[in-house]
């Protein structure tokens, strides 16, 4: 039994390793793009997903609040890159306290 908790343990943390290096390599990635011509050009049609996209992206929180880069849409993926790490992490913590012995 012993053998199986450390594979776990180290299953995740191999995993956790594998999602922080992701992470960073995107925002190296938007740190590179952030400001040049290679930003991508968001459509501004008049769909209903597209304005809600705009509404989203223009909101106070990607603009004012959030604003490690000038161009929203990162700000955007980053913020829910960072909530998702955070709720894997707390997933990880809470199935490490609980997990049977």
């Amino acid at each position: 039994m012993l053998g199986a908790e450390k594979t776990l343990h180290m299953n995740r943390a191999k995993r956790g390793m594998i999602t922080i290096g992701l992470f960073l390599m995107v925002q190296l990635i938007f740190i590179a793009v952030d400001g040049t011509f290679l930003e991508p050009n968001i459509n501004d049609s008049g769909h209903f997903f597209a304005r809600i996209a705009r509404g989203i992206l223009e909101s106070r929180l990607f603009t004012e609040w959030i604003t490690p880069y000038s161009f929203p849409f990162f700000n955007m993926v980053m913020t829910i890159h960072v909530i998702a790490i955070l709720i894997q992490a707390v997933q990880d913590i809470i199935s490490s306290i609980f997990s049977k012995k």
